[in-house]
Formats: C-alpha cells, structure tokens, sequence
C-alpha cells in the first residue's frame, strides 16, 4: 500500500474537527447501497475462489461456506455429492487471457509541431512512459485490473511520487548569490586576481629564460598584464561591483518514482450517482494493515490506537462491514485481531461546503485551495495534506453504463454456476443409486449362511422348502435402478454454451471444442467473432491506460531531479542504454494518444499462421521481406523452437557487434592503391572471403537511417562516418560478386555480352555511317 510523500505539517484543531466532519458525512452517504455492493463483490470473491456452495446469513452478515458447515456439523451425507467445478474461474480467465497478450501502448504528442522544444519534450516522454512501465511491473498491474473488471467492474488507479533509498539518490546543489568587488579587464572583461595590482610579484624565472624580459617590466615597473588577453592594463584600475555564485553546500537525496496500483469497489468508495470523474465530490480509499505499520507512517498516534484489534471497536462509521469485505477469503469466518483500517479520503473544494458555516467553509478553500487528502487511522485523524483528487486517481468509464459503477462481468456466471454445481450433484448421486437393492424372505434362504459361503461360477446353493403353490422367486423383491433423464446431459451442455453467450468466453478463444465441420477456416472465423465480442472491454481499459499515463507522466517531469538511464534492445536485440535528458523536458506536451490500434492484441499463435499463410503464398516481394535480416528475430519466435537456428542469424549478430566498435573509433588513413593518394578507410575493415555482404549491408543500411543512426550522424558524426565507410566496402565487394556472376554466366552461355565485345574496325566504320 501507499505510504505518505507529502511533507507533514501541523494541522490546527479546528481544522481537524471539520475535516473529520466533512469524511464522516461522506463515509455515511450510501450506506446501504454499499452494503449491498459489497455482498455482491464479496460473492463473487468466493466463487473465484472456489467457493459457490454458500448462502449469506442475516444473523452472521455474512457469507457462509456450506463445506466448512458440513464438516463442522458432521453433515457428510448432505456433503459427500457436493463436488463442484469452478467455471467460473475459467471462463474469466479465458477473457482476461485474451486481452492481456499485449498492453497499450502511449505516445506522446507535442503542444506545437513547429517548436523544437516541444518535439524533443514529446520524445522524452514516450521514453519516460517506458520507464515507468519498467518500474511498476506493468504486465501484473494489467492483469490484476482484468481480474477487478471481472470481480468488481470499476476499476481505480492510484498514481504518486514515492521515495526509497532503493531507487538511488542525487546531488542537490545549493548556490547563493553574493556582491563583491573585483578587477575587470577592459579589453576582455576577464575578472584578474588582486595579486596582479600589489607589488609582491612572485619570480617566476624556471628553467625557461623566455619570459625573463617581460618579469623585469612587471615586477620592476610596475605593468599590468592581462594573463587572457596579455594587453596592458592600467595599474591604477578601479574594482567595479559584480553579483558572484557560489556553491554553499551539497545534499544528497533520494530519488522518487511514480508507483501505480489499481483498486476495485471493495477498497475505493465513490458515490453511485457519479455519472463521471469529475461528478464525484469525494474519493475513500481504505485497506487494512497491521497497527505496527500505522505507527511506523504516524508515530504521534502511538498509544491511541487500539493495539488489541477489537473488530467492532472504533474502526468508525460502518467500517466492520467494509473490513469484513476486504478480508482475504482464506480467513474462512476468522478475523485478524491486530489489524487496523486506513481510510485515505480525498475532497473537493466543492465538498467543504458540507461544513455548516459559511466562515469554516472558507477557511478550509483558504487552505486547501485544491483539495484535500484526509488520513485516518480507525477513527483517529492521522494527516491531512493539499492534494487534487484528480491528480492522483483515474477511474474506468464504461460506455455502456450510466454511470461510474457497472456489473462485473462475473456477475453474468453465478446462475450458471450454480446450474452446473446442481447437475453435477444430480449425476454423481444417480450414478450411487444406480446399484438396486434387493429385499429376500428369510424363511427361504439363510442369509447368515449365504454371508460366509465363497460365491463360485455355476455353484449349487440349497434353500429352504417352500409350499407347492410357491415359487422360489416369489420370496425375491428388486427396487428398480436409478437411471439418469435423458435430458440432462444435453441440458447440462446448453447451459455451458449460454455461460460462453453472456461472458464472451467462446471455446475458439480457450481451444474449447467446436461444433460444425471443425475445418480451419470455421475455427478462424470463431476466433474473430469472440475476439470482436471483447472490443468494447478492450477500447474502455485502452482509454483508461491512456488517461493514467497522461497524469503520471506529466507528475514525472514535475518531480524530475536529473538525467535518468533505462536499457533496452533495440530492434536487431542488442541492449542499449536510453537517456532522459532533464533538459529535454523544457518543452510542452500536448496530449497523450494509443500507439496501438483499435484492434485486439495479436497472440504469437496468429503471428504464426499470419507467417506461414504469407509464406504459403509465394509471393517474391513477400517472401524477400519476410526473410529480411531484420525479421530474423520474429521468425524464430513464431516459430516457438529455442534450438531452432535461422540461416544469418550469426553474420546479423557479428555486424551489430561490429556497429558498436565502429561508433566508438573513427575511420582510418590509407593509400588508395588505385590513385596512390590518401583516403579515410573504416577502423574495421570486411572480410571479402567470410563476410555474408548482402546480410551485413542490409543492417548497416538500416542502421545509417534509422533514428539511432540519425542521432550518432548529429552527435558522433566520426563514428556515423566509420560506419557508412564500412557499409561502403561491403557494396563494392557485392558489386564485385555481381559481376563475377555475369562473367561466369557469359561463359556458361558461350557467347559474351554486346556491351563486352572487342570493337573491330569494321563496327566502327559502321558506327561513324549510322
């Protein structure tokens, strides 16, 4: 959870009377709305966990696990058939694999296309959404946001600004700024030493004789010198006044980053009426933590908290009921008695208005002019802090919802899970039943004997005589088998395909079995109809990642301290290292937009059919763009054969190595054996026997207009021309090939080309005819 960032100061008393009044009025609102909804999200917790055989108590207020029942009360009976099969859980998952193949990703856009500030500030935010996508493990954060809009529906984003001694620290230097008085050179306007206008001129006579005369004039008449310029300055200059910087001391710091987390209803409170973000006057987040943790962050409660951890006991008002629905679902019904609830609530200036007096409302805009955050620690005012809700949270706007709360999408599977849990306890014990029972006269047979007796294939076994009227048979009576209806099978798979109908979750898009002709071609347009399904999810979560990013990134310049560092690997899979220059942040951003398309992720199952279809297809121009240097690397994947080895893939590996060293040196001196002169020569030279040159000069021409290429031509223009000499050799040993190919092909032929042919004098005569 989020600790504190913001400095800490003493907040009045009065103060802190009408902040808490103001948190206990909105704690209140929609109390038993809230109680609802949190029944509803606590469900489906437990059916994700896999416990569907419950039913909510209105003496306990709370759910309660029929299992853990039955094998309290010995009921096993009743619990012995009750084996239920999470669908539940797999049908979501199967959603929330397909839309996390890949996360969106952002680009930043400048405020003017035609300042160069702007533009360069652009970039360096595309690269400060890298690193923050680095920092906070932005694969998890995705997913558990899937895994709320399947339990939860709302989704809420937590950005801040937080520092650690892990991140590293930084130099801040302090400067001050003080009036002194000093020469000046007028020629120049160097500042000259005050040494220079006293008569105690050290003798600076050495070794080296040759400033000998202009010593004697100094020291012996009295010269000024300018040591810049070596004019002569009058000796009787006046100091003139000059604002000095000076460095007065340096402290080290540690480092922030920007931290993202996503909450879902049971942690974030919001009003129900809120039809968007900016509706809402008010923001709660509450979690649970240890007390120890709370008095680490407010040390000044210590000894008003109640370390006892009495549940119901001043955790305020209806917090037992929202703590109950926080509680991990493995308690089972037991409740962790050291734990206490944070409440961090976040108010409008609007909100103040709920305070009584005009004046009080006023004093609290006065001091907190954007807002304010509001921590309590159980029913204790902890810290309150100036804070914009809007800067910190961003919450999911579902378009095909009214306002900001929305049914999750397990919602939909509860009466299909309980239909299946139903149907499976039906089978199992039609199955038991199936065995019948069999009722027999003792007065026929002695069942105490036939008990020891040895059952053997065609064995004689006496009975007892019975009357001539009755038959042996007559003294035998079978209940008849259990048998299960026809229709329950049937029913049981048409149920499974309306719990696929109303999720979304279609068995092309799990590789669940599918009816019809089964052919490739029925399978790719089932996977592209379930795929279109979940675009509305897909572009609501895109838009919402869009708008985080567009808060944390601004954040992240406005608490940049220096340069920043992040490696990554280029296209050709080299690792480089990327900079953030603090002074490229100068500029100004003016929106934030998806990079990807409105289109669902791509899995590297499809890339793979997409390959082998474009492949199947034969197209030259395809084919030579498929097998370019530079796709080597996404073949292999597609592929999915670690041992598997691409043909160039080590002559790809040996030119970017190459590309490194030629950057870090620069071209050569040779003699052109052709001219006899002078010429810049690569520091690597080619190898015209073992070098792949088609290979080779494709990725050093790539490389040259690439924009890492572009930027070493502004900035190591030695190393950028070390690499185009060496992307030079390379063409003129492929040219060299060419014409050998030629040459052997004309002799292959047996004639030689037009353009090769000796020209007798004949032609010539014909020539000059024509």
């Amino acid at each position: 959870m989020a600790l504190e960032n913001n400095k800490r100061r003493e907040v009045p008393e009065d103060i802190k009377l009408l902040l808490k009044h103001v948190v206990d009025h909105f704690t209140e609102e929609d109390k038993s709305v809230r109680e609802t909804q949190i029944r509803q999200w606590r469900k489906l917790k437990l059916y994700w966990s896999g416990f569907s055989r419950i039913w909510y108590s209105e003496v306990a207020h709370d759910w309660r696990v029929w299992d853990n029942v039955a094998l309290d009360e010995n009921i096993n009976d009743n619990a012995f058939y009750d084996k239920p099969v999470n669908i539940f859980k797999a049908y979501l998952e199967s959603i929330i694999a397909a839309l996390s193949i890949t996360i969106p990703s952002v680009r930043c856009v400048p405020d003017d296309a035609d300042d160069a500030l702007d533009i360069i500030t652009a970039k360096a935010g595309d690269k400060i959404a890298r690193l923050i996508e680095k920092h906070n493990n932005v694969q998890f954060l995705w997913l558990h946001a899937l895994y709320i809009f399947c339990t939860e529906g709302l989704i809420c984003c937590y950005g801040y600004p937080k520092e650690d001694p892990s991140y590293g620290s930084y130099e801040d230097k302090k400067y001050s700024e003080e009036e002194s008085e000093t020469y000046v050179c007028p020629f120049c306007q160097m500042q000259l030493p005050d040494e220079l206008f006293s008569q105690n001129v050290e003798d600076e006579f050495g070794v080296d004789d040759t400033d000998v005369e202009l010593q004697n004039l100094i020291v012996n008449e009295h010269i000024v010198i300018c040591p810049n310029c070596a004019s002569q300055v009058d000796p009787e200059l006046q100091k003139v006044p000059m604002i000095v910087t000076k460095l007065t001391g340096v402290t080290h710091k540690i480092k922030s980053r920007q931290c993202l987390e996503v909450y879902g209803g049971l942690y974030v409170k919001v009003p129900n009426y809120a039809m968007k973000q900016t509706d809402m006057p008010y923001l709660q987040f509450a979690y649970e933590t240890h007390y120890a943790n709370a008095l680490e962050m407010y040390p000044e409660l210590r000894g008003k908290i109640d370390k006892g951890g009495a549940y119901y006991a001043s955790t305020g008002i209806g917090d037992p009921y929202e703590r109950w629905g926080r509680l991990n679902p493995q308690y089972k019904g037991e409740i962790p008695i050291n734990n206490v609830t944070v409440r961090n609530t976040w108010l409008r200036p609007a909100a103040f208005n709920v305070c009584g007096q005009e004046e009080e409302t006023d004093k609290l805009k006065e001091m907190y002019p954007n807002g304010s955050k509001v921590v309590m620690i159980n029913d204790l005012f902890a810290d309150a802090c100036n804070e914009a809700l809007d800067d910190c949270w961003t919450l999911t706007h579902n378009p095909l919802s009214d306002y900001l709360h929305h049914d999750p999408l397990g919602l939909f599977l509860v009466s299909i899970q309980d239909i299946i849990n139903d149907l499976i306890s039906l089978i199992v014990q039609t199955i038991e039943q199936g065995i019948p029972q069999t009722f027999v006269d003792p007065a026929v047979v002695d069942t105490e004997l036939y008990g020891t007796t040895e059952a053997t294939p065609g064995g004689l076994y006496p009975t007892k005589a019975v009357g001539n009227s009755k038959r042996i048979a007559d003294a035998f009576f079978t209940f008849k088998a259990a048998a299960l209806s026809d229709e329950v099978l049937p029913f049981m798979n048409v149920v499974q395909q309306l719990g696929q109908l109303v999720v979304g979750a279609q068995p092309s898009i799990f590789g669940g079995e599918l009816g019809g002709s089964k052919t490739a071609s029925e399978y790719s347009m089932s996977r592209a109809q379930a795929l279109q399904r979940l675009q509305t999810p897909w572009k609501m979560l895109s838009i919402w990642w869009k708008d985080i990013f567009s808060k944390v990134i601004t954040s992240y310049i406005k608490e940049m301290a220096g340069d920043e560092r992040l490696v990554e690997k280029d296209k050709q899979g080299n690792y480089i290292n990327v900079f953030i220059r603090k002074a490229e942040t100068e500029g100004k951003i003016g929106d934030i937009e998806l990079e990807t398309s409105e289109q669902l992720p791509t899995s590297w199952a499809q890339i793979k059919d997409t390959i082998m279809r474009l492949i199947e297809l034969g197209n030259p121009e395809i084919l030579q763009a498929i097998t370019s240097p530079e796709n080597l690397s996404l073949i292999t994947e597609a592929i999915g054969i670690p041992s598997f080895k691409m043909p160039g893939e080590d002559d790809r590996t040996k030119q970017h190595d190459e590309i490194k060293e030629l950057l870090s040196s620069q071209p050569l001196m040779d003699i052109d054996p052709m001219t006899g002169q002078e010429m810049e020569v690569p520091s690597i030279r080619v190898d015209a026997e073992l070098d792949n040159h088609f290979i080779e000069a494709e990725i050093l021409r790539s490389f040259l207009v690439s924009d890492a290429g572009r930027l070493a031509k502004e900035q190591n223009n030695p190393g950028y021309m070390n690499c185009l000499l060496h992307f030079r050799e390379h063409k003129m040993e492929i040219m060299k090939l060419q014409m050998q190919q030629q040459q052997m092909a004309a002799g292959i032929d047996g004639e030689v080309p037009a353009e090769k042919k000796p020209k007798t004098p004949k032609d010539k005569v014909e020539k000059n005819a024509a």
